[in-house]
């Protein structure tokens, strides 16, 4: 892979605990942490969406602070990208480790999304693209 420029948005989503000091300590210490904090929780695709808005570069790639997706795909994902892709999306191939209900909610969430809108999702890709 070629080397590239990173940087690290970090997005606190209105957090009551330390999470906000704890970001701006690792922020003050490292030029490649930019730190955002909303007044309060907004929800995850307003933090999604303020942290594509502040990412300076050609790319990027969201992953949620519980490091539930994997990590190590990412070299994979830039060179799908680096190949021609405008976009890579990720697929899970396995939830069992996911609760039921996280389970049940999520083929929710894909059928309705798909039944009301443009263009479809495939079910588990999420937002690790």
């Amino acid at each position: 892979l070629k080397p590239y420029e990173v940087e690290i948005v970090f997005i606190n989503d209105g957090s009551k605990d330390a999470t906000e000091s704890i970001i701006n300590k690792i922020a003050a210490s490292d030029p490649l942490v930019i730190p955002l904090s909303f007044t309060r929780n907004f929800g995850k695709e307003p933090a999604l969406f303020a942290g594509l808005d502040h990412a300076t570069g050609d790319a990027v790639i969201p992953i949620d602070v519980d490091l539930q997706d994997p990590i190590e795909v990412i070299p994979h994902l830039i060179e799908k990208w680096q190949a021609g892709a405008d976009m890579v999306l990720a697929k899970r191939s396995d939830r069992s480790t996911d609760g039921r209900m996280k389970r049940k909610t999520a083929e929710w969430f894909y059928k309705l999304h798909n039944k009301i809108s443009n263009p479809k999702i495939e079910e588990n890709v999420g937002d690790f693209r």
